[in-house]
């Protein structure tokens, strides 16, 4: 009887395993499948590790997904009308890995990305149309 009880324990649990694996990939071939979306990791200013993830441009604000989630939410956002892009420097000397300086409304931050994406981004960015003043 505890033998069977293992056994169906152990079927569960590879089950939900497979249904999780399943998931990602699904998650990550449908953010990598949108248009205007490309590999990005962020890290918050002066912090170390850096967080793996897939950005994708929308017409008011860039969606950033955490790579390691399960999540169909965003798990930043930034807004194009506060988003500044301060600088770039790449990582390596050969390399084509750009790391970007940028600061929105809550602070400033760390991107880093490929050299196309880069010049995309900045277009983007300036591509924005100018924010009109509120009457009421």
């Amino acid at each position: 009887m505890m033998a069977h009880t293992w056994a169906v324990l152990a079927v569960a649990t590879l089950v939900v395993v497979l249904l999780c694996a399943a998931g990602f990939l699904v998650r990550v071939r449908h953010l990598a499948g949108q248009v205007g979306s490309f590999e990005c990791a962020w890290r918050v200013k002066e912090g170390t590790r850096w967080f793996s993830g897939v950005a994708s441009f929308r017409s008011e604000s860039l969606e950033w997904y955490r790579l390691m989630s399960l999540s169909p939410r965003p798990s930043r956002s930034f807004a194009r009308i506060d988003l500044e892009v301060e600088g770039a420097r790449r990582r390596r000397a050969q390399g084509r890995v750009v790391e970007v300086r940028c600061r929105d409304a809550l602070g400033s931050f760390d991107l880093a990305m490929m050299e196309d994406s880069y010049a995309a981004l900045v277009a983007w960015v300036e591509a924005a149309a100018p924010q009109q003043p509120r009457l009421f």
